[in-house]
């Protein structure tokens, strides 16, 4: 990562910019620099086993509410709102604490045909 930074600095910054120009790439890198090393702390703790049990609850929680609005037809409008809103939820939880929140639904949408062709 210094090795890339430091190249762009090279690049962005050269000698020949005006001040202004000089700041404002200034301070682009600068936000690069901060999302790189927030990207790296989020990589971390997403491997971290406690990190993949939420997940792990999350796409639980997620599939049975799945399963509960396609099996209960006596629920009425307000619980399947507050379903809704629990499965949103559960999302928010998958894509905050997952790396690829797109590839995760797939999974739990795969996991909800096997479910849903046995019965």
């Amino acid at each position: 990562m210094n090795e890339d930074l430091q190249k762009l600095k090279e690049i962005y910054l050269s000698q020949d910019l005006d001040s202004e120009d000089y700041e404002s790439n200034l301070e682009d890198i600068q936000n690069w620099e901060k999302d790189l090393i927030e990207n790296e702390n989020l990589l971390s703790w997403q491997e971290h086993d406690i990190t993949k049990q939420i997940i792990g609850q999350a796409k639980e929680s997620y599939k049975d509410l799945s399963l509960r609005l396609v099996n209960d037809r006596k629920l009425t409008e307000a619980e399947r709102l507050s379903i809704y809103s629990k499965q949103d939820a559960m999302m928010w939880i998958i894509s905050l604490a997952s790396g690829n929140p797109k590839s995760v639904l797939e999974q739990i949408n795969n996991k909800l045909k096997v479910v849903l062709s046995n019965q």
